[in-house]
């Protein structure tokens, strides 16, 4: 049987158009979220295109329209994200005062100029004037600079001098004064060098007695000393040595109580060299040095017309020195030091018969000292012996007192003071030999700094062995030096000696004066 198709179909149609009807509010109830654009919080607006009090469209008409406004307003919020303003194109803030802008000239800081200290724009500022910085003077500005040869300094001198003796040959009263005239030229030598050393000193000249020719002579004196750096420790040094003097009476090398002719000077001429080495070990120093010295004497003619056969009484003397010092300081260093040494004459006996060849040693201890602009140098005491071949002649000892020092009292002040012992041989018969002992010290004021005065005096004695025989000679004087440049110096001096004996018959007296005029360089 076929189905009734008219009947149920439009009740079907009809049962679907009932069914989307009430569909149609419930989907307007649960509509999606609120419009874009809307904070939280916020109420929904009218809808679009209602002014507010205007009743809202059929729930149809506003979901229609809620369909099409839908997505225009996700373009909107899309436009909106896109216009985000980048931070980097955000104007820059104000500037604000940073730390540590307080110092003045910089920003946010005092001025450089206080505003009250400027004068107004009308007044002219007076400029200040820098103070003018003083040169600072020279230690020695009168010293000579010298005349450099590569990296050795050269300081030549020559000095001319003319006064009056009143005893130039040193003979006992009474004596004949003189005028006279002396020159005297000079030679200093000292190495630049960052090892090594070479230095010297040189110096001779001769006196004219106008009146007293036979108190003419030469005299000179030079040493030259020089060091060879092997390593920082061992060091080898050399030196070399020579005098030349004039014998006076008085001299131990001449007869005692004989007078000289009135013809020359007899002369004595010393040459001498040393050679050794220093080895350090820390702060102590170990020394060895070899000594040879040659002593040669002219024969002196004495007042009766006789030869005094000096020549014979030549000699070669060879020592052995050994020091060991230990610095202590920059400022004191003591040492220890011996010396044994062999005389041999040329002639194995003398004019008087005596076999005077001998054999010495001696030892001192001291400190050497090096108080920097106050007291400078070294000093010592010691011991010493000879013993002669010949047994008739006694032997000769003594106690040993040397020194050399340089204190400066002041700025403008210098003491020097010199003491000195030695052991000479003599010629006279009997006689083995004196203890010759020095002692000087000289005072020097810088009056200006152009102008030096000084004052100086001395004391030399002679002890003889195996005779009741001594002497004395006291000595004192004053000087003064004026610089008229770098380069020349203006001098004088006057000074007096007096010799006094136990010999009969040969005490004298001696007063010089001088001015003199040196050239440097």
């Amino acid at each position: 049987m076929t189905p009734p198709c008219p009947a149920w179909r439009p009740a079907l149609a009809a049962l679907a158009i009932a069914m989307s009807l009430s569909a149609t509010p419930s989907c307007a109830q649960d509509a999606g979220p609120a419009p874009l654009g809307l904070r939280d919080g916020e109420e929904n607006p009218p809808p679009l295109g209602l002014r507010e009090g205007e009743e809202g469209l059929a729930p149809s008409t506003v979901d229609a329209a809620a369909g099409e406004a839908q997505p225009d307003a996700q373009k909107d919020k899309q436009k909106k994200k896109k216009k985000k303003i980048d931070p980097r194109d955000a104007p820059p803030p104000a500037l604000q005062v940073y730390h540590g802008a307080e110092r003045a000239g910089l920003p946010g800081g005092p001025p450089a100029i206080d505003p009250a200290l400027t004068p107004p724009p009308t007044i002219a500022a007076t400029p200040t004037i820098p103070a003018k910085r003083r040169p600072v003077p020279e230690d020695k500005p009168f010293d000579p600079v010298g005349i450099m040869l590569g990296d050795v300094k050269l300081l030549p001198t020559i000095e001319e001098d003319v006064g009056y003796a009143s005893n130039p040959a040193l003979l006992p009263s009474p004596a004949k004064g003189s005028a006279y005239e002396t020159t005297q030229a000079g030679l200093s030598v000292q190495s630049d060098w960052a090892r090594n050393e070479l230095r010297g000193s040189f110096t001779g000249g001769y006196a004219d007695y106008f009146r007293v020719p036979e108190a003419n002579g030469p005299n000179g004196a030079g040493t030259l000393d020089g060091r060879l750096d092997v390593s920082r420790d061992l060091s080898l040094d050399a030196e070399g040595r020579f005098t030349v003097a004039a014998q006076t009476p008085g001299s131990v090398t001449l007869p005692t109580g004989v007078a000289l002719s009135t013809k020359e000077l007899p002369l004595v001429e010393t040459f001498g060299t040393s050679l050794g080495g220093i080895q350090k070990f820390g702060d102590l120093a170990l020394s060895l040095h070899g000594t040879l010295d040659r002593v040669a004497y002219q024969n002196a003619t004495l007042s009766d017309g006789t030869i005094d056969d000096l020549a014979s009484d030549d000699y070669n003397d060879w020592g052995l020195r050994a020091r060991a010092a230990y610095q202590i300081s920059p400022i004191i260093t003591p040492f220890v030091e011996t010396v044994i040494d062999t005389r041999r004459y040329d002639s194995a006996i003398d004019a008087s018969g005596y076999a005077r060849s001998s054999n010495g040693a001696l030892g001192r201890a001291g400190a050497t000292l090096a108080l920097t602009g106050q007291l400078t140098g070294d000093a010592s005491l010691g011991y010493g012996e000879r013993q002669y071949q010949d047994a008739r002649l006694p032997d000769l000892r003594a106690p040993l007192v040397d020194a050399s020092l340089v204190w400066s009292a002041t700025p403008l002040t210098t003491v020097t003071l010199k003491a000195s012992t030695s052991l000479f041989d003599t010629t006279n018969p009997g006689d083995s030999g004196a203890v010759a002992r020095d002692y000087t010290i000289d005072v020097s004021h810088a009056l200006l700094r152009n102008l030096t005065l000084g004052a100086s005096a001395g004391y030399l004695t002679d002890v003889y062995a195996g005779a009741p025989l001594h002497d004395q000679t006291t000595s004192f004087g004053v000087h003064a030096d004026y610089n008229v440049t770098r380069d020349i110096v203006l001098r004088a001096s006057a000074s007096r000696a007096q010799y006094v004996s136990s010999a009969p018959g040969t005490n004298y007296n001696n007063n010089v004066f001088m001015l003199g005029l040196r050239l440097q360089r």
